[in-house]
Order: structure tokens, then C-alpha cells, then sequence
């Protein structure tokens, strides 16, 4: 059973350990940098409800226990951030307004020529990235072993979780991230080879 001890416990462990965390999350996901403190925020929140108004047993170490729950807050960012990048790319149909969380809104203080170069940067990146799609489905096609692969990454781009694609597809979850992780190196060295300004693999990955 929770009690007011367990959410002291709690706070008082955020708000000594936030630096280590804001590090961590910083260091091992640097994609995320600029959204860190609201990751972080969010951890705050669903750590408070899980102990406080789900009366979820306290562990026994509350910095590890919230390591744990910001790395999965983090790459459910990532991939959430993966999934717009592939399906909300501009030409697919969206509303011109739309923004995205990779994609900030245009700056009002751009001028007309810095828009227009950016408007054409956004295309570059949409054209290779359907390109490399392009090729990765026909990588999966030649075959028959690899529908699996192309299954899976599709129904992860689509939003099912790891668990859901194995039930999906009568899989185990070992096999499905086996998959995934082919899947997203496969499309991820294509993009370091093809794609010369560095545009996409930045958007995408967030390093060199």
C-alpha cells in the first residue's frame, strides 16, 4: 500500500537526482536534447501517479527505478519521432500548418528567401527518404525471409508496440526486435551513404 512516506520518497529523489537524469537522457539520446525537460516533466508526472493514485509498490532504489522509466519515456519519443518522420513528410498529404514534434513551425522573422530554401531543403529530404523506403521495401522483396522484416517495421511505423506486432504476426518478441533492429540499420546506413548535406541522418539521428 502507498503512503505519504513513498511520495516524499519520490519527490525528494526527483528533485536530487533531475541533473543526473537530464544528463543521462541528454548523453544516451542526444536526438532528444531539446525536448529533454519535458520528457523529464512527463516522467515526473506518471511516476507520481503510478506510486501515488495507482498505489504501485515502491522500489527499492528510486533514482535506478526512474532511470528506467525515462529511458522508456525516451524511446517512446524516439519512435513516435521516427513514425512522423516517415509519415508525415512533406508531399504526404497534411495540412500546410501542420507541425510536428522534429519539425518546428516556420520562424516569423525568416525572410522570404531563407523560406523558400528551406521549403526546398524539406523536399530534398522527402525525395531521399522515399527513395531509401523505396529501396528498402524492394531489399525485403528479393526475399521471402525478409517479409518479416518489412512486415514488422511497417507496423511499427504504423504505432504497434513490439508486443502487439508479435501477436500480430505469430511471432516471438525476441524475433520482432530482431527485425526491427535489421530493419532501422538497414535504412539508417542507406541514409549515411546517400545522403550527402547530412540533412535527413541530423533530422533523423541527431549526430554526425
Amino acid at each position: 500500500m502507498t503512503t505519504p512516506e513513498s511520495v516524499n520518497a519520490l519527490t525528494k529523489t526527483f528533485h536530487m537526482c533531475r541533473a543526473r537524469l537530464l544528463g543521462y537522457l541528454v548523453s544516451a539520446f542526444p536526438r532528444l536534447a531539446n525536448d529533454a525537460d519535458d520528457i523529464l516533466q512527463n516522467v515526473w508526472l506518471e511516476a507520481h501517479r503510478r506510486i501515488a493514485d495507482e498505489a504501485q509498490q515502491p522500489p527499492e532504489n528510486w533514482e535506478s527505478w526512474l532511470r528506467c522509466v525515462v529511458r522508456s519515456r525516451a524511446i517512446d519519443h524516439l519512435r513516435v519521432l521516427e513514425r512522423h518522420i516517415f509519415l508525415n513528410w512533406p508531399g504526404v498529404n497534411r495540412e500546410d500548418t501542420a507541425t510536428t514534434p522534429w519539425e518546428p513551425a516556420d520562424n516569423e522573422a525568416d525572410g522570404p528567401s531563407q523560406k523558400v530554401l528551406e521549403r526546398e531543403r524539406r523536399q530534398r529530404q522527402g525525395l531521399l527518404l522515399s527513395d531509401v523506403l523505396a529501396e528498402f521495401c524492394r531489399w525485403c522483396e528479393k526475399r521471402p525471409q525478409r517479409l518479416a522484416i518489412k512486415e514488422a517495421y511497417e507496423r511499427s511505423l504504423h504505432g504497434q508496440s513490439p508486443g502487439a506486432i508479435a501477436t500480430a504476426m505469430g511471432a516471438s518478441a525476441d524475433n520482432v526486435y530482431q527485425w526491427l533492429h535489421q530493419a532501422r540499420e538497414w535504412v539508417r546506413q542507406r541514409l549515411a551513404e546517400k545522403d550527402v548535406d547530412r540533412s535527413v541522418f541530423l533530422t533523423l539521428y541527431g549526430r554526425k
